[in-house]
């Protein structure tokens, strides 16, 4: 299998490179894993082709930015423009004074049609996708993705510690011996999917992802293998149907422990949908000794401009305060350490934390 890599923001000479990066999986099978160990493991990739900026694309003003992911070619000083290693994605419209420095244009899919052709929507599992460096996603995703990073360069770093938390999170459940996961959310499917991850740990598990887009729909049924997995379409946002789903009720015993994955998809819920009901109500609706994952995005720092960006675009998205996040999952009794920092959450002791205190993404495993 190969896989396209995380897009890279880096501080060069002055001025910031901006990449691709592509190159074979070099785990086998693509998800291969040392004995015991909890998180992804590190990949090397190299680096899609980068240019001198000129007349034919956006110039990424100079930034003050750590490195991210994987670093680009050395190539001096001269200012860089991102290489779309897609070509051009339909119609584009400029969104003007994306990030911190004022003036930059950055072009951002327009024209969604809610009917017919939706191929320049870009969804949320496939810009979570492309930020990690998966490969179930789109052009139109790919280029959003990048409109994030510019916005917020570290955007696949939070992406990647979300993802590494989900992994640590699911195995735990398997281990203990719940084994039934109700996926809210597709996810990014090639990078670590809910059923590879608890099937390794427990190979009788059993997924469901609940999943509203049809274009992800579409896009990720064929991959999700029928022994382990299935996808069906429902709201996310009513627990009620969700678990009357016939597609639900054919997978998982609804008499034993199910596990409720909202990562990612709890921040898709907004605000005027009543997020802590819809917790509460998968809490009733599934039996005792059930489990919550949860992660949240929290409008903390630097990642404090992302809403306006996703509302753009037509996605949710939702960032949520920190005090918001902690009421939300009080609807579950929290299990040791509670809501931490995703990179916090039952992580081994020696492992580096590089990104410790500058993602606000915010975890917790909860029980009913």
């Amino acid at each position: 299998m190969t896989s396209t890599g995380p897009m890279v923001a880096r501080r060069h000479g002055g001025s910031m490179q901006i990449s691709a990066a592509f190159g074979p999986d070099p785990r086998p099978g693509g998800n291969a894993r040392g004995p015991g160990d909890s998180s992804v493991l590190a990949r090397s990739w190299p680096s899609a082709p980068l240019e001198p900026a000129d007349s034919r694309g956006p110039t990424v003003p100079r930034e003050s930015l750590e490195p991210l992911g994987v670093a680009s070619p050395t190539t001096g000083s001269s200012p860089l423009r991102w290489v779309e290693p897609f070509g051009p994605v339909g119609p584009l419209r400029p969104v003007q004074q994306v990030g911190p420095s004022a003036g930059l244009t950055i072009p951002v899919p327009t024209g969604f049609r809610p009917q017919g052709d939706q191929s320049e929507r870009p969804t949320s599992a496939g810009v979570y996708d492309a930020l990690l460096g998966g490969t179930a996603h789109r052009r139109v995703d790919r280029r959003f993705a990048l409109a994030i990073l510019l916005e917020w360069p570290d955007a696949p770093a939070a992406a990647r510690v979300t993802s590494e938390f989900l992994v640590r999170a699911v195995r735990f459940a398997a281990r203990n011996g719940v084994n039934q996961f109700l996926a809210l959310g597709a996810g990014a499917r090639t990078i670590d999917p809910v059923h590879e991850i608890a099937c390794a740990v427990a190979p009788e598990s059993q997924t469901v992802y609940v999943e509203p887009d049809p274009l992800v729909i579409a896009r990720v049924l064929p991959d999700v293998p029928t022994d382990q997995a299935t996808m069906v379409r429902a709201d996310l946002a009513r627990p009620d149907e969700v678990l009357r789903h016939p597609g639900v009720r054919a997978r998982l015993d609804l008499t034993r422990p199910i596990v409720v994955v909202a990562v990612p998809g709890l921040p898709q819920v907004a605000d005027d949908r009543d997020p802590r009901e819809v917790l509460r109500g998968y809490r009733e609706a599934t039996p005792r000794g059930s489990l919550l994952i949860f992660s949240q995005l929290c409008d903390e720092g630097s990642a404090r401009g992302l809403r306006g960006l996703f509302e753009q675009a037509g996605l949710p998205g939702t960032q949520r305060p920190h005090a918001q996040t902690v009421d939300l999952v009080s609807t579950w009794d929290p299990i040791e350490p509670g809501l931490v920092p995703a990179e916090e959450w039952h992580a081994p002791d020696e492992r580096p934390r590089p990104h410790f205190g500058r993602i606000p993404v915010y975890a917790s495993v909860g029980w009913r």
